[in-house]
């Protein structure tokens, strides 16, 4: 009968091996939960994880740079009006509400913001400006009775008092070139849900739920170009250089160098882009709307689609 070995390690062998199978799973765990924490995407901006960018805001419908200092991005919205300096999470500074359905800051500095809405008491506002950064506003002219509710409006660089505005009602387009001291009554292509002028030239640009349209004459006739035909143009915006950007339904957003004759397409980001404003100074736009979740957002997005980083939402309030 063969004799069995004695194990005088008998209860503490097995415990050391234990120990050390311990010992090297906390390494391994902490080895893999180090590599979890990655460096952040460079092409996105996620600096922010204290969610300092969830703002209490409604609809965004406008978006402007001040063009004496293009680190103050202004951002109109339904029922506010915001500031965000240096791309800081955007900060409430108007002192009456209201509804700032169509909005322009001036390409031309030592001129007005402007803005066309419905005050917090109801009604509409007409046209209204603000000399102090939108803290507060006056009104300037109700353009017709009962007043005009702009929904897309546009401010010329070539005459900052040239001002364009459709009504929302579809009462008419009209113009200013007297910063709102008369008015008069221009041709329209069809529903129009933005416009531009060129910064170059003064060629106006509309945008419709049936694509793009263009007038060389201020307004008296309109050219409907080719490309993007029959789709919803929800915003259209210039920078300095000439360079058009638009918001097209199915193709986001999107931008022409030769006045629309030929288009690319920008970086695709996860909204209905409902407002754009540029910088071409540092080669960026800001962009407003709406996710596919319904979330009102605001980006900052550079002219070659390589990155992009989120200025405001609402997203963690709903």
């Amino acid at each position: 009968m063969k004799k069995q070995k004695s194990n005088k390690y008998n209860g503490k062998k097995p415990f050391a091996v234990a120990a050390i199978l311990v010992l090297i799973m906390i390494v391994v765990i902490t080895l893999i939960g180090s590599s979890m924490v990655s460096e952040p995407s460079p092409n996105i901006d996620n600096s922010d994880d204290d969610n300092s960018r969830i703002i209490d805001w409604r609809h965004v419908h406008g978006l402007g740079l001040d063009p004496a200092d293009n680190s103050v991005l202004y951002v109109a919205t339904h029922g506010d009006f915001y500031q965000s300096i240096s791309g800081a999470p955007p900060i409430k500074v108007d002192k009456v509400r209201a509804d700032y359905m169509a909005f322009n800051a001036p390409l031309v500095s030592g001129f007005p913001l402007y803005a066309s809405g419905h005050p917090s008491t109801g009604g509409n506002t007409g046209l209204i400006k603000s000399n102090d950064g939108g803290v507060t506003w006056q009104h300037v002219s109700n353009v017709i009775e009962p007043p005009v509710d702009f929904h897309a409006m546009a401010v010329s660089k070539q005459n900052p008092e040239t001002i364009i505005g459709f009504d929302s009602g579809a009462r008419g387009l009209f113009r200013t070139s007297d910063a709102g001291k008369t008015w008069e009554t221009l041709e329209y292509p069809e529903y129009i849900s933005a416009l531009a002028i060129s910064p170059l030239d003064s060629v106006i640009f509309a945008g419709t739920g049936n694509g793009i349209f263009k007038s060389d004459d201020g307004g008296k006739t309109w050219i409907q170009l080719n490309t993007y035909r029959g789709l919803p143009v929800f915003s259209l915006a210039f920078d300095d250089t000439g360079k058009l950007f638009a918001s097209i339904k199915t193709f986001g957003i999107v931008q022409s160098d030769d006045s629309g004759d030929t288009w690319e397409s920008l970086i695709h980001v996860d909204l209905t882009v409902t407002s754009i404003t540029t910088d071409s100074q540092n080669n960026e736009i800001y962009v407003g709307g709406f996710s596919s979740d319904g979330f009102q957002e605001v980006y900052k997005i550079s002219y070659d689609g390589s990155s992009y980083e989120l200025i405001g939402t609402n997203k963690g309030l709903k």
